[in-house]
């Protein structure tokens, strides 16, 4: 795994995990697909690609990439429509597989939701179902399905109902059975990212709440649910 693309890199978990890329000495060059210049433009190993969300497909990458992290992610109220959300969520996250699928990408990891199932209710939830559901559908080499619970990050803006919802999910951790639905905190999502991709994958894996939250352990390793 020498040269990787991300995708949503100003995001929570984007921001990790460009982070822990460079600095593995396993990773040669990181491509970001940005919609704006970020804070590592000028980083040597890093090589930036400025395109609208609705120009994927016009990507254009030299000598490809060996693995694409699509942290691609927003919310109903950021995108301010179910139609923006739904460009953001599905249709540009479905535009990015169907490019690694072109470029014959070993592998593509994708941040989905906890919740997610063919029975998921809510526009959220089965907007993630359908993404899921598609990627599965067009011919990946390698698919890996991150569905961590509700993430604890330093963001740029405050999100109440996050923060209700944290401290509610703290609240209950402690209940038996609940261990799936405490929070993650985004370098854990960013390490169980890169040890997936370093391990290498083929068909489809799944990689649930509770096993990303093992991503903290130093001998931390895959236990995937194989689809």
């Amino acid at each position: 795994m020498k040269s990787v693309l991300v995708a949503g890199a100003t995001g929570a978990v984007g921001r990790q995990l460009i982070n822990q890329l460079l600095a593995s000495s396993n990773v040669t060059t990181v491509h970001v697909l940005s919609r704006r210049a970020t804070q590592w433009q000028s980083h040597p190993q890093v090589i930036e690609h400025i395109l609208p969300l609705a120009h994927i497909s016009k990507l254009q990458v030299a000598n490809g990439v060996d693995a694409v992290f699509c942290c691609l992610g927003t919310t109903i109220k950021q995108a301010g429509s179910k139609a923006a959300f739904t460009a953001v969520d599905l249709d540009a996250v479905l535009s990015l597989g169907l490019w690694a699928v072109q470029q014959q990408v070993a592998q593509f990891h994708v941040i989905s939701s906890l919740g997610v199932s063919p029975k998921s209710r809510g526009f959220y939830l089965q907007t993630k179902q359908q993404m899921e559901q598609r990627l599965q559908q067009i011919g990946l080499k390698g698919l890996c399905i991150y569905r961590p619970s509700m993430l604890l990050a330093q963001r740029d803006e405050f999100r109440l109902g996050e923060f209700i919802g944290g401290l509610a999910m703290r609240a209950l951790a402690w209940l038996p059975g609940a261990d799936a639905w405490r929070p993650v905190r985004v370098e854990q999502v960013a390490t169980a990212l890169l040890a997936q991709a370093s391990n290498g994958i083929s068909g489809t894996k799944v990689i649930d709440s509770a096993q990303i939250q093992l991503a903290q352990h130093p001998h931390y390793q895959q236990q995937a649910e194989c689809s």
